[in-house]
């Protein structure tokens, strides 16, 4: 017998809004017990054997209804459906070079992973600067600036077909001439209302930073620090940091992330996602250690199989994922779990 899933009234609610399959005249026709067993039986057909796939269904399903992992919105929305619509990963990363051609093919991969439920990252620090001299046309270039407004207004077009609203990740290196354009590109409200937007930064920079409080580098962070506490944008992007716990340095350098930054990635791959609830593993005031080594288990193997079922929007990217096969596997409940531990959040 099933495990009744333990949700909410407000989580059905945005499960009937959001995630529960409907007919055409936009009933819900599944619950949302029977949304976690169609997640967990396509997921589950990734493994060898029918015996398999019917032990890790009722391990993928039993994890999901206990409410101790989920995975990103994508294979909620979408495990099952028949290709092309059964996309189930949540980022991914797209290559520009500094040309109209790759500038157009990425804006169209943008709109086919967006249509599908994804989200994209971009480093925008091939582009040339605004004002540079285009030889083709001796005409002068926009900047990424511009063409990051271009990558937002698609954004905005597609989502009202779309799933659900599309995200954006905007990087631009700290090197870049254009860079202090881009710290302040979304000053005004409603500008470029669809993208996170981050600095790329390197050791070097930050080292001279700390070494001159007064010189460019620490005026230029100070900018960055005043803006996003005026806005919330930029963030900072520690390029160093992440090609140092690059697993697949072979490949070239990380330069860009997923929307919301935890999933550096190269172009064209792509990154399911999903989170443990740790807020659900506390029993008789301390928390249960052996439970999290079982989710994590079970949680990992989920998203391993995602990567086989899912039905990606372009061949490209279905070769990039299989290559280095990136998951991302985070938490959940942490607020709750110290509530429920009685730690205090700044101890």
């Amino acid at each position: 017998m099933l495990i009744k899933p333990a949700f909410s009234p407000s989580a059905k609610d945005i499960l009937r809004d959001r995630y529960l399959w409907r007919d055409e005249n936009r009933n819900p026709v599944e619950k949302p017990e029977e949304m976690l067993v169609r997640v967990a039986a396509n997921v589950a057909a990734a493994e060898r054997t029918l015996a398999e796939q019917y032990k890790w269904t009722d391990e993928f399903y039993e994890i999901m209804a206990t409410l101790r992992f989920l995975p990103n919105s994508p294979t909620l929305m979408n495990a099952g459906r028949p290709a092309p619509h059964g996309q189930l990963a949540a980022c991914f990363v797209i290559g520009i070079e500094d040309s109209m051609e790759s500038i157009c093919e990425a804006l169209r991969k943008q709109m086919l992973i967006h249509k599908s439920g994804g989200g994209t990252g971009f480093n925008f620090s091939k582009l040339r600067p605004e004002g540079s001299k285009v030889k083709s046309t001796n005409g002068r270039a926009s900047g990424p600036v511009s063409f990051m407004g271009l990558f937002d207004k698609a954004t905005e077009t597609v989502q009202q077909g779309g799933m659900r609203r599309g995200a954006n990740m905007g990087i631009l290196n700290i090197d870049h001439p254009d860079i202090r354009k881009f710290i302040h590109c979304k000053d005004k409200d409603g500008t470029i209302t669809n993208f996170n937007i981050s600095v790329g930064v390197f050791d070097s920079f930050m080292e001279k930073a700390v070494a001159d409080p007064h010189g460019e580098e620490a005026a230029l962070l100070e900018e960055i620090a005043d803006s996003a506490w005026r806005t919330g944008d930029p963030g900072i992007i520690f390029l160093d940091a992440i090609n140092r716990g690059n697993t697949t340095p072979n490949l070239g350098e990380l330069m860009s992330t997923n929307p919301c930054g935890e999933s550096p990635l190269y172009p064209n791959e792509a990154c399911n996602l999903g989170s443990i609830n740790i807020a659900s593993m506390v029993r008789d005031g301390k928390f249960d250690f052996e439970t999290l080594k079982q989710v994590t288990a079970v949680a990992t193997r989920f998203l391993d199989d995602v990567i086989d079922v899912n039905h990606y929007p372009l061949p490209e990217i279905a070769e990039a994922v299989k290559l280095t096969r990136k998951i991302g596997l985070g938490v959940m409940g942490w607020a709750d779990l110290l509530f429920q531990l009685r730690i205090p959040y700044d101890s």
